[in-house]
């Protein structure tokens, strides 16, 4: 019998699920249409609408405008996304972002604090534990307002236990990051890999709602990728499937952070582009940019190289030395052998582009051109930029937060630390 009782629970918790996704891929309905679409009685959706509604999780939005016609017209009924907030943490070699948001990703607090790197990983956790307790006290945000914690980093993760294997740039070893943080905040965590996190959050809130097999390609700092395959998100052998920043271009090359040699990393990364342009940097090779930074090379940094890509109307970029120009355009062209490369081997439906390179609109043209010379059928209708990438600071963070513990049958449970 107690078997039978939990069967119960299960079905009718995957049941407001099914209707939870139904209302965020089509936005408001009536139950009628509800019903129709997921395979259960309009008395049967009524009542687990009822139960959601009484818990807050949804709520009537008004009578349906339709055609005259006899009879009750439908009611419709949609999510409610400020039922919980979520709070998202995007970990980055040179900064952090704290962001609040509603389910529905809507912006609430933003902050930022510099990433330390020259403490130990539990210290800085525990400064970042108190700027977030600060940020939702600020906003007289109590912790039974927060549906979860949804950290994302760069590099290998194991998600399952919530361990940062490698992250690239910030920590070498393994960090235990969640449950170093669930220690400080009474409020369950999630950590996933930077880029991983972004595509879940195509899949929720963009391109991926409608089921398609994608590829998700990061040029920022770093390259990143991740793979989704019939609405899912693939995960490799030893966490680190889709690491095409880690596809080796030269068998000899030079030694990446990854600790391998002539990883694409090595040749495109904004690290790598700033030690190339270090190498030819002179009074002859470059006056412009030996102008720029008044002959000081110690000034051509990420920090430097970002601003290029982000002022693209105005600044050096539309002045730039021929010789940076050529290391800058070798550097789009391996970016984007490697992708057809990839792209060929998996024949996705689409692909998504982001990242702050990539957010430059020259640099985005010449790499589809770059594509599109490799194979005639790699235009930007088959690879094209995200939709979400003024979101990519949060969203990913968001949408760990919100898959796990609003839309899947989960959301029921107890989402106390101790009851993950």
């Amino acid at each position: 019998m107690v078997k039978t009782g939990i069967s119960l629970d299960s079905v009718k918790n995957n049941n407001k699920s099914q209707i939870l996704k139904i209302l965020q891929k089509n936005g408001a309905m009536s139950r009628k249409d509800i019903a129709n679409q997921i395979g259960l009685t309009p008395a049967a959706v009524t009542m687990l609408c009822n139960d959601m509604m009484e818990a807050h999780m949804i709520l009537e939005k008004g009578e349906m405008k339709e055609q005259k016609r006899a009879g009750r017209k439908k009611v419709l009924v949609d999510i409610n996304y400020d039922f919980k907030y979520i709070v998202s943490v995007n970990i980055e070699a040179v900064d952090t972002s704290i962001t609040v948001t509603n389910i529905r990703g809507n912006v609430l607090v933003e902050a930022k604090v510099h990433t330390r790197t020259d403490i130990e990983p539990q210290l800085f956790l525990e400064e970042l534990a108190k700027e977030i307790k600060l940020q939702l006290w600020e906003k007289e945000l109590k912790l039974s307002d927060i549906l979860g914690i949804g950290i994302c980093v760069p590099g290998i993760v194991d998600r399952n236990n919530g361990i940062s294997i490698h992250a690239y740039g910030i920590w070498n070893n393994q960090v235990k990051i969640r449950e170093i943080l669930e220690k400080q905040i009474q409020c369950p965590v999630i950590l996933e890999n930077n880029v991983k996190a972004f595509a879940e959050a195509e899949m929720l809130y963009g391109v991926g709602k409608y089921g398609n097999n994608i590829v998700f390609i990061k040029w920022g700092p770093g390259v990143g990728s991740a793979i989704v395959v019939d609405n899912k998100l693939y995960e490799g052998n030893q966490h680190n499937a889709a690491e095409i920043g880690h596809y080796i271009i030269e068998p000899d090359g030079l030694k990446c952070r990854c600790g391998r040699h002539g990883c694409l990393e090595t040749r495109v990364s904004m690290f790598a582009l700033c030690d190339r342009i270090k190498e030819i940097y002179s009074k002859e090779n470059t006056p412009v940019l030996y102008e720029e930074t008044a002959g000081d090379k110690n000034l051509i940094t990420r920090e430097l190289l970002t601003s290029w890509v982000e002022n693209e109307g105005n600044g050096y970029i539309t002045r730039m030395d021929q010789t940076i120009s050529e290391i800058l355009v070798g550097a789009i062209e391996r970016m984007a052998r490697v992708a057809v490369n990839v792209l060929t081997i998996l024949a996705p439906d689409c692909t998504i582009v982001f990242g702050s390179m990539f957010e430059n609109t020259s640099i985005y043209k010449l790499f589809i051109q770059y594509c599109t010379k490799y194979d005639e059928n790699y235009t930007d209708k088959l690879i094209s930029r995200s939709h979400l990438r003024d979101k990519m600071a949060y969203i990913g963070g968001t949408a760990l937060i919100a898959s796990t513990y609003f839309f899947e049958s989960k959301n029921h449970i107890d989402k106390s630390p101790n009851a993950l």
